[in-house]
């Protein structure tokens, strides 16, 4: 059995994991052969105080691709972009994607990688080239501040969210995953209310997650005829961190919704990382979902009647984030502790950014994942269905 076969086309650093280093290892572990092709190869990456390496130009990965063209080393059954830089350099990744789609057109997962919590880290001259890429893409992966740049949306609350992920669909994206957006507890309740009551049911206090299993919705925010300085204050007032994934197929999309804890610490490469899991396990999903089609096509046709499926089915991506999010908690988790151990003397030094030693204990604990990368323990890693 021949091993998927992914060319990986982002950043570099000779010691650390982000950009290429943080998705090879996963993608090796989860049984593809990986091609990578560097956009910069630098020391290390730069939130240290210093480092050293070029980046490269357009020209160069041009020439990169032309060789392995000419030594029938392009066939390729996915494809991986994160970090491009300059729009010279995207202009040059898009038209090895074009030249790649006539050897096979692999699965293209693209993470626009533009900038985060408001800031952009590319000139703006690279948005719209991505806003010409995304058509290419079988699968997107911004964070909340990259979709909304892509969109011209502001993403304030689950309906905005939603209208966000239509647009990426529109655009020609058939999987959306937003990895990383934040939302009140109590709107994605009241939309996963939504999904279930809105099918016939009378009412009750339950949800339908990716599982099939039946998920207690948070008890109902007081009423606003009570006291106020009485109210127990509730976790829906406050914002909680999620993973939203859409599929679009037959012209419907179903969202799941996916809450993740978050840590006070300093993190680089979890984006990268999250990418990489996804090209592994949405094709894993995918083989699974099409295996299962097989041997149940009459029910299929059943569920196509009644609107694609109903509540308690999956979709091959949420199933897919799932495990992603199961592994992202558990690397995060160990990256986080082994922050703890820092001195915080040398933490909170005078000097305007940390030491190198500082940045290097926040690398991810991207070797000691290994188990999590392999078999994520999906316990309390639930994927809930939003309604419109």
């Amino acid at each position: 059995m021949t091993s998927p076969r992914v060319l990986s086309i982002q950043s570099h650093m000779v010691s650390g994991y982000c950009g290429n280093k943080a998705a090879t290892f996963p993608l090796q572990l989860l049984g593809f052969d990986v091609d990578v092709m560097n956009t910069v190869n630098f020391s290390n990456h730069t939130g240290y105080p210093s480092w050293t390496g070029e980046k490269a130009t357009g020209d160069q990965l041009t020439k990169l691709y032309e060789g392995l063209q000419a030594n029938g080393l392009v066939e390729y059954t996915h494809l991986l972009t994160g970090y491009i830089g300059s729009a010279q350099n995207l202009a040059a990744v898009t038209e090895i994607i074009e030249d790649l789609r006539s050897y096979g057109d692999p699965f293209f997962v693209l993470d626009p990688v533009m900038g985060d919590d408001g800031q952009l880290y590319v000139q703006p001259d690279v948005i719209p080239l991505y806003k010409e890429l995304i058509k290419y893409a079988k699968a997107i992966t911004p964070n909340q501040f990259e979709a909304e740049i892509l969109t011209d949306k502001k993403i304030t609350n689950v309906k905005s969210c939603l209208e966000v992920i239509d647009i990426l669909h529109d655009a020609g994206v058939e999987n959306v995953v937003i990895t990383s957006v934040s939302l009140l507890a109590s709107d994605v309740v009241a939309a996963a209310s939504a999904s279930v009551f809105g099918s016939g049911s009378s009412g009750g206090s339950t949800c339908t997650t990716a599982n099939g299993t039946s998920l207690p919705l948070p008890l109902p925010l007081p009423s606003p005829s009570q006291d106020h300085d009485q109210q127990e204050k509730t976790r829906e007032d406050d914002p909680s961190m999620y993973c939203v994934c859409s599929s679009k197929s037959h012209d419907r999309s179903r969202v799941f919704a996916i809450e993740f804890p978050t840590y006070d610490g300093y993190f680089t490469g979890t984006g990268d990382l999250f990418s990489a899991l996804l090209v592994a396990r949405l094709n894993e999903a995918i083989a699974i979902e099409e295996k299962e089609k097989e041997g149940s096509k009459e029910e299929e046709e059943q569920q196509m009647k009644n609107g694609g499926g109903g509540h308690g089915t999956s979709t091959a991506l949420a199933q897919a984030c799932i495990k992603i999010v199961a592994t992202m908690k558990a690397v995060v988790l160990k990256t986080f502790l082994e922050q703890k151990r820092i001195d915080r003397t040398q933490a909170s030094s005078s000097s305007s950014s940390p030491s190198a030693d500082v940045v290097k204990r926040c690398e991810l604990r991207l070797i000691q994942g290994k188990n999590d990368i392999e078999q994520p323990d999906v316990r309390g890693v639930e994927a809930i269905e939003l309604g419109r």
